[in-house]
């Protein structure tokens, strides 16, 4: 993937929008249940049960999805070199693009009119980026993409690369939003979208998001003035 663009130090934008990728811009749900589909054509009941076993193990080593090292350590479970090619093309070489949210690129083109939008995900360093670019959207926000185990561990990172008077982050995981909010709640408006799996769980953790939209596409709706007023002045 190209270098993230970057804004000079001493021009700050207005607004920098901070997007998740999975289940925020891009359907992570339907694709896996896609993946398992062709994966049970290809591997069978048993093999397929194992090969998300060796999946849930590397992610909970790893603390992220890291598919390169699930296939490494999945490899003695089905050795044949060319079941394991298949294998690593139904994965890599997924047609990302297909399973983009419908209003996705249309909101990205409208969040340009308000500030400078940029996608910061989680994920590992192989697979997470060729599923933003092979999609379509990391061209869409200019390439201006940052991808981190575990983000909001590094948002000084992102002030540094993206100076803003003030950020909002859209995401699909309460958590991480109000880990952002505690962090920096004069700095950052939360935005959660109820997409996905995490986007509709009950998760009690606080401070709730400052708003909450049931589509990516809603945020079309939002003016510039909307966010400001949820920045909490310390």
């Amino acid at each position: 993937m190209r270098e993230p663009t970057s804004l000079p130090s001493d021009t700050p934008a207005q607004v920098v929008f901070i997007l998740d990728c999975d289940n925020t811009l891009l359907d992570n749900d339907a694709l896996k249940v896609d993946l398992d589909t062709q994966l049970h054509a290809l591997l069978g009941e048993a093999l397929t049960a194992r090969f998300w076993q060796v999946y849930e193990e590397v992610r909970a080593l790893t603390g992220t999805v890291d598919f390169p090292l699930t296939f490494e350590r999945f490899r003695p479970f089905a050795p044949d070199t060319q079941t394991q090619e298949r294998l690593r093309a139904i994965i890599m070489d997924y047609p990302f693009a297909a399973r983009l949210y419908p209003e996705s690129l249309a909101t990205l083109d409208y969040l340009k009119t308000l500030g400078l939008p940029a996608i910061v995900s989680d994920g590992d360093s192989m697979y997470q980026p060729l599923k933003i670019e092979q999609s379509g959207l990391a061209s869409a926000v200019d390439w201006r993409v940052l991808i981190y185990v575990h983000k909001e561990d590094h948002l000084e990172e992102v002030f540094m690369r993206w100076p803003a008077l003030f950020y909002v982050m859209v995401d699909d995981k309460r958590r991480i939003l109000s880990a952002t909010k505690e962090r920096f709640p004069d700095r950052f408006v939360t935005v959660q979208v109820r997409q996905g799996h995490y986007g509709v769980a009950d998760d009690p953790s606080m401070p709730p998001p400052d708003i909450t939209i049931d589509a990516i596409g809603d945020l079309r709706s939002y003016r510039l003035q909307d966010f400001a007023p949820h920045l909490r002045v310390s």
